[in-house]
């Protein structure tokens, strides 16, 4: 399967289930419909975009059309990334 054919397919999935868990979060998160959409989807899909990068950070930014350091960030806030120290290293 080449890389088209992969996109037209996780489309075809999304298209599918998204009505459903548009209505399933509309209705306990109301005015937070797109906060509610954004947790639920984001985090699997940078765990994802990991994976077929091999733990690349720049090669999954790449894949997934942000910057590097837009990736970072949102790893960071998602807890999958530890926030560097003061002087700007991880901690030890």
């Amino acid at each position: 399967m080449d890389s088209s054919q992969a996109v037209e397919e996780f489309q075809a999935l999304v298209n599918a289930a998204l009505p459903a868990v548009v209505r399933e979060a509309a209705q306990s998160d109301s005015g937070r419909l797109y906060r509610s959409i954004m947790a639920r989807v984001e985090l699997p899909l940078l765990r994802q975009a990991l994976e077929l990068s091999g733990g690349n950070q720049l090669k999954a930014a790449r894949l997934l059309g942000i910057n590097r350091n837009t990736l970072r960030k949102r790893l960071r806030l998602l807890g999958l990334l530890e926030t560097p120290g003061v002087n700007g290293r991880a901690p030890a």
